[in-house]
């Protein structure tokens, strides 16, 4: 039996520690922007991170719907324009988050070989009826 104890072993858990983060998230939001959502996130490391996803889900949804991916490129802030989320057009004259299927909450998943993380948002806010019918308008010309 070989016992090893002091700064060996100590500088190998820290190290253990290190690789099990690949990627500290400092900000993460979205915002209305004209038709579409703005999407923000900053990481202070890349270190071993092999994409980006995000996903939005509605509140009247019961799971997530893919809205794009990111590959990492070394700037760590990332801005994503979903241009979908107005795709569908509300029935019946809706005109409250509830009747538009918001709030609506995004998660953002880093994939590293150390393990995913996933991070929530959510959505503040109404879009005005001009940006929802803007979205629908443009969303039958796609």
């Amino acid at each position: 039996m070989i016992r090893r104890a002091g700064p060996a072993v100590l500088l190998l858990v820290l190290w253990s520690a290190v690789v099990a983060v690949a990627a500290s998230l400092s900000l993460f939001s979205a915002a209305y922007d004209s038709s579409r959502i703005r999407i923000d996130w900053e990481v202070t490391s890349e270190t071993d991170v092999t994409g980006f996803d995000l996903a939005r889900k509605g509140a009247t949804e019961t799971s997530y719907t893919a809205v794009g991916s990111v590959m990492p490129n070394g700037q760590r802030r990332y801005t994503y324009y979903d241009t979908n989320v107005f795709r569908t057009a509300p029935t019946g004259g809706a005109s409250t988050p509830a009747q538009l299927g918001g709030p609506f909450t995004y998660r953002l998943t880093i994939h590293s070989p150390a393990g995913d993380q996933s991070f929530l948002t959510v959505l503040a806010g109404t879009p005005s009826s001009v940006q929802r019918s803007w979205g629908t308008i443009k969303s039958m010309f796609r």
